[in-house]
């Protein structure tokens, strides 16, 4: 159970969750992000990740096979009608995008907390996270641990420099010099970044 303010500890612990579940998407063939949803007592109310590649789920409030099947809208549809978000919190292994970032503010939630930014696809490069009128109670929590920001940057990086083009990496390169270096040489076409994102839960699972 969460404590009444959150504690870096909470936070910690469900941050690495959402890692869990980025490399459990890589290992179905989708993109690396994952997001968990709790309530204001602790409770986990969801979980997802990205499906955008995966098949149309047979389970009734799922979705796939969509470029809108972001891990945080599985996570929202896996819950169905949200009514009283009061105290609930969204972590993600990435910066929410424009969408993403715009159903959490319109259905209002207390919090959001992400492992690494996302300085191309990230919500924040369009929007002030802190000063947008539908954001002034979301109390906004940017990469809080350096070491799980390295890990959830190093899993999407291979995707930024997939889709995001070459201004897209450039902002890339800037946020993460160290992490996009690495993936420099690598080739462009998705399929080759899929197998180096899923070396790279290989290797982290050795």
């Amino acid at each position: 159970m969460a404590p009444s303010a959150p504690s870096d500890e909470f936070d910690r612990r469900i941050l690495r969750r959402t890692l869990e579940l980025a490399r459990e998407a890589v290992r179905a063939g989708s993109s690396p992000i994952g997001c968990v949803i709790v309530d204001a007592a602790g409770k986990v109310l969801s979980e997802g990740y990205n499906r955008s590649s995966l098949p149309w789920p047979e389970e009734p409030q799922e979705i796939g096979s969509s470029g809108l099947a972001h891990a945080e809208m599985v996570a929202f549809f896996k819950i169905g009608k949200i009514q009283d978000p009061h105290g609930w919190t969204l972590y993600t292994s990435l910066e929410p995008c424009l969408m993403c970032g715009g159903a959490i503010g319109m259905l209002g939630l207390q919090r959001v907390v992400w492992a690494c930014d996302d300085p191309w696809g990230g919500s924040g490069r369009l929007i002030e996270w802190n000063e947008h009128p539908a954001y002034l109670r979301i109390q906004v929590t940017p990469c809080p641990f350096p070491d799980l920001e390295e890990e959830a940057a190093m899993l999407f990086a291979p995707e930024a420099k997939s889709v995001y083009g070459a201004e897209g990496w450039q902002r890339w390169r800037e946020r993460y010099p160290e992490i996009c270096a690495r993936f420099e040489d690598a080739p462009q076409a998705t399929h080759p970044l899929r197998e180096l994102q899923a070396e790279i839960v290989r290797e982290e699972d050795g």
